[in-house]
């Protein structure tokens, strides 16, 4: 038996929709017998005549499908900055310092994508009035979490 021309989920070219469209209306074959024909599961043909029928359309579909983002550019310049000046903050507070309705999660992904990991280890002096601000004086140190951008060098 043939391989089948479209294995590995590659879409199909625009040529081959539009002979599949028009073996299917001028000539009046079946779907079983264009499939044969171009050696393609009988599936791939029925879904491309469907989408000729709902739209008139021959076209691949957009590969842009996806959920956006929920920072821009410049709530992510925004973001990185409130973690700049303030190391020792959490997500919660970076989160009412962007005002913006999102997730714990949306800030943390974000975070880990412009390569911020929290570091637990790191002595730093809290500032027990303000937690988002390092404590000055000398009255002790506490284990504090910290934001750390990793940069790789090679």
């Amino acid at each position: 038996m043939p391989a089948l021309r479209n294995a590995g989920m590659r879409p199909i070219s625009l040529d081959l929709r539009q002979r599949v469209v028009a073996m299917r209306h001028e000539d009046g074959q079946s779907m079983g017998e264009i499939a044969k024909r171009f050696r393609n599961p009988k599936g791939t043909v029925q879904n491309i005549l469907e989408r000729n029928r709902d739209n008139g359309k021959k076209e691949l579909r957009p590969q842009n499908a996806g959920r956006k983002r929920g920072l821009s550019k410049e709530h992510l310049n925004a973001l990185e900055q409130l973690v700049v000046h303030h190391p020792n903050t959490t997500l919660e507070r970076l989160r009412e310092g962007l005002s913006l309705p999102v997730t714990i999660i949306t800030i943390h992904n974000s975070l880990k994508r412009m390569g911020f990991t929290l570091k637990k280890n790191r002595y730093v002096r809290v500032n027990k009035s303000d937690p988002m601000q390092p404590d000055n004086e000398n009255n002790g140190s506490g284990r504090c979490p910290v934001w750390i951008r990793y940069v790789w060098c090679s």
